[in-house]
């Protein structure tokens, strides 16, 4: 009963901020009881806040978005930090001591706790710092003023740059200069494109795409880890196709990821209800945007040492985009083979897939197709090397050519073979 209460006291926070714009909603934040044990051990009876929420957390808060990542800041220097956790047991990982960054795990919940700090010098990809204890200069080393916004755990706001009224504005400002703030972390070029795509009211500010254009080069220096990382949290935007509707965005963007050519397909996918859409992860919507028939994804997966995961995934995909196109391939008894050859997810995939690059699929019952997936089971070849010894094959080639040969037998009727079939093909026919 509590549960649904306080789902619906959450649903109700974000349609509101929706509707009216609201200028604080941290429920969210506060009803986290790991968060408010957090709070506890580093605040002090009677004395000024020395810990709060900042950053996405807060800002995906009050905008009534899921919260995944949680980071604190804090006037506390990494070892106090360590120390009042450590007293009650609560794993602790240095992340970044010498930043001022440790993350702490309690029933699973990870929070990244950061000691206020500012940047004394930069080179584009690190920062050297130094810790301090006013919560401005903290503000003033962050990168966009949507991102500077604090709130404790009764849900009190420190907004010291207005972020919250560029959110409810939809003004992507950075702070200081975009010249700056670029300069200090190339990444930001990104982080700005994904923050005006998910927020942004207005077009873009044409001194900050200057700044962008002046320095889009030093992403160079940023490793290729953050940068799929950065490439992956664009991905997952609900509005993804706008980022390639706005000519400016597009134009910078396939800049720097020439790769993701097949942006067009977008369209179909937005046209999805939201159960389809819910099947597609990160992975496959990246998938919709840069495979076709080629290798060329290689390179892509190379360039960004995807995982091995997503390599397979990839080359499943292109490997088939040609058999896409048939209408046998949409055959229960195609898919059914496909799994025995693979398995089931490399069948979702290219029945995801074909929904977008495809426009024949429309006439075939792919949710039918995907749901046949689920609950297909799947075959068991019923002959063995033991069955064909006893039929006078010795182990070797000769025994596993055979058996493969009647595997295939097997499969292409579908997953049907006679035992005299079987036995004309071992030469071992009755007389009768």
């Amino acid at each position: 009963m509590f549960k649904k209460l306080k789902n619906i006291i959450l649903k109700t926070d974000s349609f509101l901020y929706k509707k009216f714009g609201s200028d604080k909603s941290t429920k969210v934040l506060e009803n986290i009881k790991e968060a408010r044990t957090i709070f506890t051990l580093l605040n002090e009876i009677g004395k000024e806040d020395r810990v709060r929420f900042v950053g996405g957390c807060v800002r995906k808060s009050i905008s009534g978005e899921n919260i995944d990542d949680i980071d604190l800041a804090t006037i506390l220097e990494p070892d106090e930090v360590k120390k009042r956790l450590n007293k009650k047991d609560i794993k602790v990982i240095d992340t970044g001591v010498s930043h001022g960054t440790i993350t702490a795990i309690l029933n699973n919940k990870k929070f990244e706790i950061t000691t206020l700090r500012k940047d004394i010098s930069t080179d584009g990809r690190h920062a050297e710092v130094i810790f301090t204890s006013n919560w401005e200069e903290d503000a003033l080393r962050r990168d966009f003023t949507i991102n500077a916004i604090y709130a404790d755990i009764e849900g009190r706001i420190y907004d010291p740059l207005n972020g919250i009224s560029d959110l409810q504005n939809g003004v992507i400002k950075f702070i200081g200069t975009a010249d700056e703030r670029i300069q200090e972390d190339y990444l930001r070029i990104l982080r700005y494109f994904r923050f005006f795509t998910q927020y942004s009211k207005i077009d873009h500010d044409q001194n900050i795409i200057r700044s962008i254009k002046k320095y889009i080069n030093g992403l160079n220096k940023v490793s290729n880890e953050r940068i799929f990382d950065e490439l992956n949290k664009i991905i997952v935007l609900e509005n993804l196709l706008s980022l390639f509707f706005n000519n400016i965005s597009k134009a910078i963007i396939i800049n720097i990821f020439p790769q993701l050519k097949y942006y067009e397909r977008l369209k179909i996918f937005n046209t999805l209800n939201q159960k389809l859409k819910s099947k597609y992860d990160v992975n496959l919507i990246l998938a919709l945007l840069l495979l076709d028939g080629s290798n060329d994804y290689e390179y892509f997966c190379h360039k960004y040492k995807t995982s091995n995961i997503i390599k397979s995934r990839f080359k499943n995909i292109s490997e088939n985009f040609e058999n896409l196109k048939s209408k046998k391939f949409y055959l229960e008894r195609n898919i059914k083979k496909l799994i025995y050859l693979s398995n089931k997810n490399d069948a979702r995939d290219l029945l995801l897939f074909s929904i977008c690059v495809n426009n024949e699929t429309k006439i075939f019952p792919i949710e039918a197709l995907l749901d046949y997936v689920n609950i297909c089971k799947i075959p068991k070849f019923p002959l063995s090397g033991d069955y064909l010894k006893e039929h006078g094959y010795e182990t070797g080639q000769a025994l596993g050519k055979k058996l493969k040969s009647l595997e295939e037998k097997w499969i292409e009727n579908n997953f049907v073979i006679d035992k005299k079939v079987v036995e004309e093909s071992l030469g071992k026919v009755s007389e009768n």
